[in-house]
């Protein structure tokens, strides 16, 4: 488990440094929409708890084997889905 965990962190760090020029470049990005899509209690904010539950339902999705790692281009998918569901 504790690996699994550390997986996420290590995917959701590369999902970030590597989504932030594309982010960036996006007009429609948008941060009141990423809050809408990550958070659960409505409560306007987002919780390392309700980032991480996100990323790894995000994760899992791309994790067809379900062999707790994906390939480059499964990571690909991963990104992309990111970018939409922070400002699609």
């Amino acid at each position: 488990m504790r690996s699994l965990s550390k997986a996420l962190a290590m995917a959701a760090m590369a999902a970030a440094i590597v989504a932030a020029p594309a982010v960036q470049a996006r007009e429609d990005m948008d941060a009141n929409i990423f809050v809408k899509n990550f958070q659960m209690d409505k409560d306007g904010m987002v919780t390392k708890e309700e980032f991480m539950k996100k990323m790894e339902k995000m994760f899992d999705k791309q994790d067809t084997k379900k062999m707790g790692k994906i390939d480059q281009k499964q990571l690909e998918q991963f990104l992309k889905d990111f970018t939409k569901e922070g400002g699609a």
